[in-house]
């Protein structure tokens, strides 16, 4: 009959296992650092010293990279804790069995010699479960996260796609993608031209089954709410206008007395269906296009140029 004491639970072996995972994780961590210690070394750095514009997205790709190395990292985590923990699992296997099988009672293996160096083990189980756990749930989590900054992305590069059109530059209008704020937020485009300064904001969203009674391609607004056929939408509106005056104070000095910001919120891919003439517009990015050609021609590239100037110095801040 198996002992309590005779449960195969060998510290050497287990120290040895572990450490050799401890030991693949740190050389994928001393790797990356090691690059970059080379790349320090050689003194790399961009071939020429004038920066470029921000492309459209560059705030949504930032986060992405960003989300990238923290998913990286916690599926690290969880994958250390779980191989931990498999390797603790399978040296208390005996006593599990031991105990499961009735061939010896909880009180005798208390009762056994040396019986608390097991407590170790059992803590050690105990963290790797957490670290799995902690590690499996952030991994999730990023991941949503990186859904909807992938999808946020395509939308404003759907968007930027347009405002390139060949139309769009005939008319006279440039525009300047993901144009930095005071702190850490960012303007999607904003496009200068004949018409005045437009301040766009994109709403890129996914369709789904319709939970009401409208139709699943169509977008309603009513001025402060984009209605879709699955949900809500009423920050877009706020946050538009909102960039929309801080544009205008930016531009204040630089652009003409009457110069127009107009606050217009873009949703690619959908039909957009507004129900009144409002002071903020929502349409689609098709749309857009047709809607800046068909503007009045207020201003010309002579009023505008100051204003291109400070919106080209704010957003040129990318190395080569």
């Amino acid at each position: 009959m198996t002992q309590p004491g005779e449960s195969g639970f060998g510290w050497n072996q287990l120290v040895g296992e572990v450490l050799a995972v401890a030991a693949v994780i740190g050389a994928f961590v001393l790797r990356r650092w090691h690059k970059g210690r080379r790349a320090a070394a050689r003194r790399e750095r961009p071939p020429q010293q004038e920066k470029v514009l921000r492309p459209a997205g560059y705030s949504a790709s930032c986060q992405i990279e960003d989300l990238v190395d923290r998913q990286l990292s916690a599926l690290t985590q969880a994958l250390g804790g779980s191989i931990v923990l498999g390797i603790l699992c399978g040296s208390f296997y005996p006593i599990a069995e031991g105990l499961a099988l009735g061939r010896f009672s909880f009180a005798q293996l208390l009762a056994a010699p040396n019986w608390y160096v097991m407590l170790p083990g059992v803590a050690m189980a105990s963290l790797a479960l957490l670290c799995l756990i902690r590690g499996f749930s952030l991994t999730s989590k990023f991941g949503d996260e990186l859904r909807n900054w992938r999808f946020g992305l395509r939308g404003e590069q759907a968007v930027a796609e347009k405002l390139a059109a060949p139309e769009v530059a005939a008319a006279g209008y440039l525009t300047f993608n993901d144009v930095p704020g005071d702190k850490e937020w960012n303007i999607d485009h904003v496009v200068v031209g004949p018409g005045g300064v437009f301040v766009l904001e994109t709403k890129a969203r996914a369709r789904r089954k319709a939970s009401r009674n409208q139709e699943e391609h169509m977008v309603l607004f009513d001025g402060r709410t984009l209605r879709f056929p699955w949900c809500d939408d009423a920050k877009a509106v706020s946050q538009v206008e909102w960039n929309a005056q801080w544009v205008a104070k930016f531009i204040a000095d630089f652009a003409p007395k009457d110069i127009m910001v107009q606050p217009v919120v873009v949703v690619p891919g959908w039909w957009v269906e507004s129900l009144g003439n409002y002071p903020v517009k929502a349409m689609n990015a098709k749309y857009l296009v047709g809607y800046l050609t068909r503007s009045d021609r207020r201003f010309t590239a002579e009023q505008l140029r100051p204003v291109i100037r400070r919106l080209d110095e704010r957003c040129r801040d990318l190395e080569f």
